[in-house]
This record gives structure tokens, C-alpha cells and sequence, in this order.
């Protein structure tokens, strides 16, 4: 079967993953179950839209996020108010979704199918009608609030979060309270509601954000009263914090939240903290789970002048991925607030979004949903390559490679030039995320950056000597692949030159 290849001067995309199966459960982030046929190669290739590329002929292809196999989604990866629109008989139409969670219900299990495990439930907001989508299986939708009066009606429901055993938490933001259901399988149920408008503890003023963590603890950005509380599973208010002002460390109308407390199983660091968005969309702050200030970053810290920072997710390897409102994007930065990159653009077609709102991530896989004004995409975590530069340092008879990874990623490194044969230095090596830089000698063996001070090519008083490299032009290639599902599916080739002279 051939490989579908995209082609920008020295950037090459293998992307397997729009004809390929799913992830392998028994593997989780390393194996899969290829399931394809020959001639989906040539149907998705057909279905390539032409706006793949701006003008001028340049690619746009980031692929910090990359689209999840054909079979595993029968090619849609994205979900339109066309889509609800035809399934529900224009019943339900898109207006003004917002907050979006999903999860692996336990009711779903089946012991005897080890290919089920990427199969999960997502719980969306319809804002505008109140409603709640949610599928009640894997090719059936169910709505709750289209017939829901008295106590159990909805005003301008924004956030939601879910848990494995069936417990929905809804941020009923016009009603000024937070609202539990329960999903045993494939309906949801109201349970009761919390809360009610004040400024009390245990009362809340217009909240927009809430999430769960793993152990069942709700974090809720009570928006109007600049606080966050923290209720345990038994409804009960557990702490609150937050001093009103727009200094770091206070907090202003917080809305997007999100929380890693260390214990989740798909949880790499095992890391404790809180992140949430406030200062209207201008500032992502972090907490420690006791409300204690770590740090903040605004919108101008990372090169945009304006923007409206509105929900938030954390991935396994507890990264932090902020929709963008204005600026149509998704910012991710790593687990110490500091940023990588920014995924996506204002349009329609592959890549893209309008007005990004509600995002989750189901850690296991990698698999991210995002919800935008009249849709809801799907993608895999992927990996993308940034800023590489390509160094001779004479001084010290070395080759420096620097870069930086939007994700922990897999390398490998070649080597070739003139009376050099293409030598792979190494393969499948696991380099970790943000700024990264490789040192190569004269046999292209990689040396440690701590160990570069004490180097000279002619062994001067107080240097080691190491091997010098031949004179002449060397071309590298890196190749980067994802941890996470997409793996196998998809890598991406990189190639810089280095005159050594």
C-alpha cells in the first residue's frame, strides 16, 4: 500500500493515519491494529481539499494535532449543524455550543472486546437551547432539556464535566448553580442542584467553568463572585479560594478551568495543579490544589497583542491546551505554563476553526474533541517540529542541532554528505518537549551539552580533544513521531545543512 506523502521543501509528512485502523488498546500508546483496504489510499487521496495549501503554493500543515484514521472515523472529522440537523429532523439546531467533556463510562466496558477502549462519550452544551448532546451510544445521540421545565430547566448552561462512573456536572450559568445527572449507560438523569445566586460559600454568581478530577473532586470557576470552589463528591463544599483584583495570583472573572491532582492513571508526571483563564480571556493562571499561586501568563507574553482565552484541557503528559475565541486558534504549553505553540487558523477547511469553544482530551489515546461555532472536530495528539537551526561550532569541533518539540516525541537523526554514505545516528529515541539541541563529533556520536565547555578541536591546555569532522557539506534529517495513537500513522521529515569549514 502506498503512503499518502506531503511535500514542502525540506519538510516531508508521511500521514498514515486517514488509512489506517485504530489504536490498540493492549498497546496503548505504542501499538495498533492496522485495518485497511488498497483502494482508500486513492478515496482519501481524491477527498484532499484544494485549500490544504495558501496561496502562493506554501503548505499549511501544522501537525501538533493530526487527524485520526479514516476507518476509525469513516472520514468525518468534523461534525457540522448539517450533521445535527439531518440526524435530528432540525429538532435541535447548533446555537452557541460551549463547554464539551468526555470519558470512558465503565457501563461501557465489555471484558470480551479489547477493541473498544477508544470508544467514549461526549457531553456538549447547546447554549442557545439549553439542551445537552450526548451520545447514548457509538451511532445514537441523546438530548437532555428539550422538554425539561421547573427546576430541571437550564438558563445558559456553559461548562460540563463527566467521570467514568456516570456523575455529569453542569455549569447552569443563567441559574446561577451547578446541576448533577447521572448516566448509568446511555440516558441522563437529573439528580439535583447545587447551589443557587449569592456570594456565600456554597452559592455561586453566573459560573462558567468547571471540571473533575480523579477523584471525583469539582473545581468550579464561580465567574462573578472571582472565585474558584472545590466540591467534594458528596456535594459538599470543600475550599474555596481567590482574592478579587487583576494583579498575578488574584483572580478576575475566571471562566476556562482545568486540574491534574496526581492520581489519574493516564497521568505521566503525576503532577498537582490547577490552571484556569480569567482577566476576560486575557490570562492563564496556575494554582496549586490548596489555591496557592505558581504562575501567569497573558495573552501578550506569547506574542499576541488581544484574544479571548476561554476553556481549557490538560493532556497525559499534563499539557495545557487553551481555546482561543478571537484569535480562532488552540495555544498549548507545557506542564510549567510555558508556551509551545498555537494550532489552527480562522477559516473552514482542514486545520481550522471559527471561534473555538469547548475542548476535552481522553488521556489514554490522545484523542482531542473541539468544539467551534457551528461544529466539532476530532483529532489525535500528533507532534510538530519547530525552529530548527543547524550550528558549526569551530571553537569546540562540534555540529549543533536545536529545535523544539510541541510534544514528547520519538527521533530519529541522519546523517549524509560528500564521501559520507546516509548514516542513522540513532532511531526511535525519545526527546521530550520544548527547546531541545543535539551535539554531534567527528564520528557523529551525540555528545552530552554539559560536556561541550570542556571541548577544543586541537586539545588546547585545559580542553579534551575529540575527533575532528571532515570538511565539507552535511545534510540531516529528523523524523518525529507522536507517543500517542497517531504513532505509526504519522511522522513528519525535517532536513537542515551544515558547512563544516
Amino acid at each position: 500500500m502506498k503512503k499518502r506523502m506531503f511535500r514542502c521543501s525540506a519538510v516531508k509528512v508521511t500521514d498514515l493515519a486517514g488509512v489506517l485502523g485504530r489504536p490498540d488498546p493492549k498497546c496503548g500508546y505504542s501499538g495498533y491494529i492496522p485495518n485497511f483496504g488498497l483502494s482508500i489510499t486513492f478515496i482519501v487521496f481524491l477527498l484532499l481539499p484544494a485549500n490544504l495549501f495558501a496561496f502562493g503554493g506554501k503548505k499549511y500543515d501544522p501537525t501538533t494535532l493530526v487527524y485520526p484514521s479514516f476507518l476509525h472515523t469513516m472520514g468525518i472529522r468534523k461534525a457540522t449543524k448539517l450533521h445535527l440537523m439531518i440526524y435530528t429532523g432540525n429538532k435541535v439546531k447548533v446555537k452557541n455550543p460551549q463547554g464539551l467533556a468526555v470519558v470512558r463510562l465503565n457501563s461501557w466496558e465489555d471484558p470480551k472486546d479489547e477493541n473498544d477502549d477508544d470508544e467514549v462519550t461526549g457531553y456538549g452544551i447547546n447554549s442557545g437551547m439549553n439542551v445537552i448532546v450526548y451520545n447514548k451510544s457509538m451511532s445514537s445521540l441523546g438530548f437532555y432539556g428539550l422538554k425539561a421545565v421547573g427546576e430541571r430547566k437550564l438558563n445558559n448552561p456553559t461548562a460540563v464535566a463527566a467521570n467514568e462512573l456516570g456523575d455529569v456536572y453542569v455549569a447552569d450559568t443563567g441559574n446561577h448553580r451547578i446541576v448533577r445527572f447521572f448516566n448509568p449507560k446511555s440516558n441522563l438523569n437529573f439528580i439535583r442542584a447545587i447551589g443557587g445566586k449569592g456570594s456565600l460559600p456554597g452559592r455561586f454568581e453566573s459560573p462558567r467553568g468547571l471540571v473533575m478530577d480523579s477523584s471525583h473532586m469539582l473545581y468550579i470557576a464561580d465567574t462573578g463572585n472571582h472565585r474558584i470552589q472545590i466540591i467534594r463528591p458528596d456535594d459538599q463544599l470543600h475550599l474555596w479560594f481567590g482574592h478579587q483584583g487583576v494583579k498575578d495570583g488574584e483572580l478576575w472573572h475566571p471562566t476556562g478551568i482545568a486540574v491534574t491532582n496526581g492520581r489519574g492513571r493516564w497521568s505521566y508526571y503525576k503532577d498537582r495543579f490547577i490552571v484556569l483563564t480569567d482577566l476576560d480571556g486575557t490570562r492563564i493562571q496556575k494554582f496549586n490544589l490548596e489555591g496557592e499561586f505558581i504562575k501567569a501568563v497573558r495573552l501578550q507574553d506569547f506574542g499576541f497583542e488581544n484574544g479571548e482565552l476561554l476553556y481549557m484541557a490538560i493532556d497525559y503528559y499534563c499539557n495545557i491546551w487553551v481555546t482561543d475565541f478571537a484569535n480562532h486558534c488552540i495555544h498549548k504549553f507545557d506542564r510549567n505554563l510555558n508556551y509551545l505553540t498555537s494550532f489552527g487558523r480562522k477559516g473552514g477547511g482542514k486545520k481550522e476553526f471559527f471561534e473555538p469553544r469547548g475542548i476535552a482530551i481522553y488521556k489514554r489515546f490522545g484523542q482531542v474533541f473541539i468544539v467551534e461555532k457551528e461544529a466539532a472536530q476530532y483529532y489525535w495528539v500528533g507532534t510538530d517540529i519547530l525552529n530548527l537551526n543547524s550550528n558549526w561550532l569551530s571553537d569546540k569541533g562540534v555540529v549543533e542541532l536545536s529545535f523544539t518539540l510541541t510534544e514528547p516525541t520519538f527521533i530519529m537523526l541522519q546523517v549524509e554528505g560528500k564521501g559520507l554514505k546516509k548514516r542513522t545516528i540513532f532511531e526511535k529515541k525519545k526527546y521530550f518537549t520544548g527547546p531541545r539541541t543535539i551535539y554531534l563529533d567527528g564520528n557523529w556520536n551525540v555528545v552530552a551539552g554539559s560536556r561541550i565547555e570542556s571541548f577544543h578541536p586541537n586539545g588546547t591546555a585545559g580542553h579534551l580533544k575529540i575527533d575532528a569532522i571532515a570538511r565539507g557539506k552535511y545534510k540531516f534529517k529528523i523524523k518525529v513521531e507522536s507517543t500517542y495513537s497517531s504513532y505509526k500513522f504519522f511522522s513528519k521529515e525535517v532536513e537542515t545543512e551544515v558547512v563544516v569549514n
